[in-house]
């Protein structure tokens, strides 16, 4: 499944991204910045957006204009048993 994240050049874009998309009932959740985005300009925090809710996001960013530095599709990035030893 590919998960959506939109990357930010710091957290207070990404808070304030967080909120309109809540306010506009689009469904997102803060996330550390996926591990294959390290090296490209981003704070380290992203919105993590399902590929459903995409479309609703970006017409929120444009609507808004609110600041991001990146949308990056991925494939597979949770791992629900990662950190479980047992």
């Amino acid at each position: 499944m590919t998960r959506y994240y939109i990357l930010f050049e710091n957290y207070d874009q990404g808070l304030a991204l967080h909120d309109l998309l809540d306010q506009e009932g689009v469904k997102n959740r803060i996330a550390p910045a996926p591990a294959v985005t390290h090296g490209r300009l981003c704070c380290g925090m992203s919105l993590l957006v399902e590929a459903g809710e995409l479309e609703a996001a970006k017409a929120c960013i444009e609507r808004h204009h609110a600041v991001y530095f990146d949308i990056v599709g991925l494939e597979d990035q949770l791992r629900s048993r990662r950190d479980r030893y047992c």
